[in-house]
């Protein structure tokens, strides 16, 4: 039996501040989404800008890295990711 598709990104937070409330959020929250804890992930963070990565002209580096993780963790499909990814900016 087929359903009605329902839709399943729905916050009006922006890139940045969804990155920001999972960061802030419930220590639980980030594992689940980006598969590692809030220090690790700023570390990664800080370990990448050390290699030369930077901000692009509209998405902060956390940003890219959370999309990046989101997508591997949740195993989103390449079309799925491009509208998560949309989302965000």
């Amino acid at each position: 039996m087929c359903r009605d598709p329902i839709p399943y990104h729905t916050s009006r937070l922006s890139g940045e501040m969804w990155v920001q409330a999972v960061l802030t959020g419930h220590p639980d929250c980030i594992c689940c989404e980006f598969g590692m804890s809030k220090e690790v992930f700023v570390e990664l963070v800080e370990e990448l800008q050390g290699i030369g990565h930077k901000n692009s002209k509209f998405v902060t580096l956390g940003e890219q890295l959370a999309i990046f993780l989101y997508t591997c963790v949740t195993g989103l499909t390449g079309m799925l990711a491009n509208d998560f990814s949309d989302q965000m900016i």
